[in-house]
């Protein structure tokens, strides 16, 4: 099962949770919903990629098969490889 972290107050499993709560456990469906809400803190992922420079960042989207369109700035291309990876997690 699924631990999540919210960025602001939503309902979750029908009942009204808080950041302040830490980690709560929820189902892949309600994960998949309050993700695609937008209602996840994704920014504690210890993914590395805020340690990167931009050229290697482009390189390693370029090897995940990461669309970059128009990123060009640091934030952007971590936001476009994490959502891609958020979308695609079995590869």
């Amino acid at each position: 099962m699924p631990e999540i972290k919210l960025n602001g107050p939503a309902v979750v499993n029908g009942a009204i949770r808080y950041p302040i709560e830490g980690l709560i456990p929820v189902t892949e469906k309600e994960a998949q919903r309050l993700h695609d809400g937008g209602f996840l803190d994704l920014d504690d992922e210890d993914d590395g990629l805020d340690d990167e420079k931009v050229n290697d960042l482009k390189a390693l989207a370029e090897l995940e098969g990461v669309d970059l369109g128009d990123a060009s700035k640091k934030a952007d291309i971590i936001a476009a490889i994490r959502a891609h990876r958020a979308a695609n997690p079995e590869e």
